[in-house]
């Protein structure tokens, strides 16, 4: 760590550019959601907005901060592609893309207790699956390409109509070890981004049309996510650890 200067893990997606915009002055190291928390465990970044499932397993050494990456309803990235509904995958090949550490674990708990069924193997992506659980920019890329699936299930859609709460993909953390006046820093300095980054979604969105997506459609999507966690998402954590628990 530079002094004074905690180093930041990016998650290159478009549904985080609202963070990162406007973050300056920071080392960075960018990687995919999983790959992230690795790299954070490893102890190569301080603090990043990481997935659920790596916050609640570095939970031990980490301050939660107020900011994350949630829905109260659709992702619109966080994909299963199918050839069959999700009650009908009881015996299905699912493959589930290497970046994912929250996303799959969301899948699992909804196919195994919201729909009743046990796939026969969980798999990487590939031309024998059934189905395919893509996220971030991939996700939306999939989305958008011509319609190849029988059945396009947003697990944002899912988890909200299912418990009734917001779900939750993604939480900052930083490291408990730092200096508390580095960690307030920090979290202020983020803070401050994130209101300038959400205040600049055109600006976002006319840089980020490789998705497929339009300027319009690009800030509806952004402007769709919960970036400030509030009592309602500490709920929804809560539950997530719950069912995470009942899979044994």
């Amino acid at each position: 760590m530079t002094a004074g200067r905690p180093r930041v893990g990016v998650i290159p997606y478009l549904n985080c550019e609202p963070f990162f915009t406007h973050l300056a002055g920071f080392p960075t190291l960018a990687l995919p959601p999983r790959q992230l928390g690795e790299a954070l465990e490893r102890g190569e970044a301080d603090t990043a907005p990481l997935s659920l499932a790596d916050f609640l397993r570095l939970e031990s050494v980490l301050d939660g901060l107020p900011f994350g990456i949630a829905t109260n309803g659709a992702a619109r990235s966080v994909f299963l592609f199918s050839d069959r509904g999700p009650a009908e995958l009881d015996g299905a090949v699912v493959g589930v893309t290497t970046e994912t550490a929250t996303s799959v674990e969301i899948l699992r708990i909804l196919l195994a207790q919201r729909y009743r069924v046990t796939p026969r193997t969980w798999t990487t992506p590939g031309p024998a699956c059934d189905a395919i659980l893509l996220i971030g920019d991939a996700a939306i890329r999939e989305l958008t390409a011509p319609r190849r699936w029988s059945y396009v299930v947003d697990l944002g859609t899912e988890w909200t109509e299912w418990t009734g709460l917001p779900c939750v993909f993604a939480r900052w953390g930083i490291r408990r070890a730092l200096p508390a006046a580095e960690r307030a820093a920090f979290a202020a300095a983020l803070d401050t981004s994130l209101s300038r980054g959400l205040a600049d979604l055109p600006a976002i969105a006319a840089r980020r049309r490789d998705t497929g997506w339009s300027e319009a459609e690009v800030i509806t999507y952004l402007a769709s996510f919960a970036y400030r966690l509030g009592p309602a998402e500490e709920r929804a954590i809560t539950e997530f650890r719950r069912r995470r628990a009942l899979l044994g």
